[in-house]
């Protein structure tokens, strides 16, 4: 068996480790080289995973070795691209903390600015791209709303982290009955 491809990260590592039950100790201590040695050696042990419709929509054990040991296809841009974007993000970003003026961002004019928000939203798996949209999509003057272009896997993602947050946030609790209040 040959090794996990490096584009995978150490939290996509431990979010496959947890999502098909795998037996790895201490998986979230672990660093990303021995992570991926003990992932592949459960993989070794095991005769087949659970399928995975939601996240990685792998059906058998085959299918996600052979997803672990490609690139991952989520992380299509270089690093000049990505800082690109970046950069771009930062800009829209100030342009909408800035009350939404041109003159204090460093677009030449709201059409050259929509366009590069439309080039940006394609890549809505980055969190700064995501922020930068979702400002300007605030802007009264903008006539059509941006679309942020995500993965399937990170919308499920954010609905997970979104069903946690509703889940320990405190809110309005109504009980009916009678209740007897006494003040001393």
């Amino acid at each position: 068996m040959s090794s996990i491809h490096q584009s995978h990260s150490r939290k996509e590592l431990s979010e496959i480790t947890e999502i098909f039950n795998l037996n790895v100790t201490n998986y979230k201590k672990l660093n990303k080289k021995d992570l991926a040695k003990s992932l592949l050696y459960q993989l070794s042990t095991i005769d087949k995973i659970k399928e995975d419709n939601d996240y990685y929509f792998v059906k058998n054990k085959e299918e996600l070795i052979d997803y672990l040991i490609n690139p991952d296809c989520s992380k299509n841009l270089t690093v000049k691209e990505k800082t690109e974007v970046m950069d771009l993000s930062k800009y829209i970003i100030q342009y909408c903390k800035n009350g939404y003026y041109l003159s204090y961002s460093p677009f030449l004019d709201h059409d050259d600015m929509i366009k590069k928000a439309n080039y940006i939203a394609s890549f809505g798996d980055i969190p700064s791209v995501r922020r930068a949209i979702t400002l300007l999509n605030n802007d009264f003057k903008l006539k059509n709303k941006i679309k942020i272009i995500m993965s399937s896997r990170t919308k499920k993602r954010l609905e997970r982290s979104k069903r946690v947050k509703q889940k320990y946030m405190g809110g309005l609790t109504i009980k009916k009955g009678t209740f007897l209040i006494s003040f001393d």
